[in-house]
């Protein structure tokens, strides 16, 4: 995964890629289906923010 590197704050790219850690951790230890569709689409989406700040310049 890219490192943000946007003109973020340095706590808000932290935030960041704290909130990915946790929804990999939460996902790993869901055993509902609909809880872990759920988990995984706002991991997804924390992702896609990280990617898109990374490539902006």
């Amino acid at each position: 995964m890219p490192r943000p590197t946007s003109t973020l704050p340095a706590h808000a790219r932290f935030a960041l890629v704290t909130h990915v850690a946790e929804l990999q951790a939460e996902l790993a230890s869901v055993t509902c289906p609909r809880e872990r569709r759920t988990i995984a689409a706002e991991l997804e989406a924390a992702k896609a923010a990280i990617t898109k700040l990374s490539t902006e310049g």
